[in-house]
């Protein structure tokens, strides 16, 4: 009698299937944590490039525009009683070139938005907190400054006579208030400094401090400083220290760092001096135009 041969089939048994596809999920886990730390890293050397290329764009764009701009007469205050100079007639004089608009923010004044007026151009922007508010709900666009019915975040046009400065006649409780929120010009000689790219930079502040002008020569010395960071990555520039940790409170809205797609951000604080020499109608002392 023959006797047939048993043939035994080799399997992997549950424990060793178990093991090997948890192996594989800890490796692709951490080809995933790894990939999206790159990721993380990448996009905060964009974030970083495009602080420095855009802030040095404007600055060299702010310079040229004051270095080119006219020397005027009517920059140093007039003493209103024709004998001492006032708090007034300095604020009034400081504000025929440079004028901002403030909300409340965590018990504390922010900028929301501001004017600049180099006699040449003129430059027109909306801060970090307004742009969110009008992303956030779209009525808000009402309360931020306009060119031809249109927000930007920093944006250059043609003003000769500074009339983008012009305020209201009397000083009332919250200051000189811009007389106009919506600017027009003409389309083609609107100039946006900062684009809706994936870094998605904005202003936080844009302050010029009052100018100083030579007496003699007329020459007018402008001093001033920006801090330029992204929208998210839990930017806070009302810290004192670390700005890109914590919670922050906008429009009644927690934002935290974590809760972005990459966690970062990137802040940069950019200063300016310029002295103004350009060609003016007026002639001074020496002659000179």
């Amino acid at each position: 009698m023959t006797k047939k041969k048993t043939i035994s089939k080799k399997a992997f048994t549950i424990i060793e299937f178990t093991l090997a596809t948890t192996f594989l999920s800890v490796l692709l886990m951490g080809i995933t944590t790894i990939t999206m730390r790159i990721l993380e890293i990448y996009q905060k050397g964009l974030a970083l490039r495009d602080i420095s290329s855009t802030g040095r764009d404007i600055l060299h764009d702010v310079s040229k525009s004051i270095g080119d701009s006219p020397i005027v007469d009517n920059i140093n205050p007039t003493a209103s009683n024709h004998h001492n100079i006032s708090d007034s007639d300095i604020r009034q004089a400081y504000r025929a070139y440079f004028n901002e608009i403030m909300v409340m923010k965590n018990g504390r004044k922010v900028q929301a938005g501001g004017v600049f007026c180099t006699g040449e151009y003129s430059y027109i922007w909306n801060t970090a907190p307004s742009i969110e508010a009008v992303r956030a709900d779209s009525d808000r666009k009402q309360n931020m400054l306009l060119i031809n019915n249109q927000y930007y975040k920093f944006a250059r046009i043609p003003d000769n006579d500074r009339s983008v400065c012009k305020t209201t006649a009397t000083l009332g409780g919250a200051g000189y208030q811009l007389a106009n929120r919506n600017f027009t010009a003409n389309a083609e000689d609107v100039v946006s400094l900062i684009s809706d790219n994936d870094s998605d930079l904005a202003l936080y502040d844009f302050v010029v401090l009052p100018a100083t002008q030579n007496n003699k020569t007329g020459q007018i010395f402008y001093s001033g400083s920006f801090i330029l960071a992204t929208m998210r990555g839990g930017v806070n520039v009302m810290t004192n220290g670390d700005f890109c940790t914590g919670t922050e409170t906008m429009y009644g809205t927690d934002v935290e760092a974590t809760s972005f797609e990459f966690n970062y951000c990137a802040v940069n604080k950019f200063n300016f001096a310029v002295r103004a020499t350009g060609q003016t109608t007026n002639t001074n002392q020496y002659g000179e135009r």
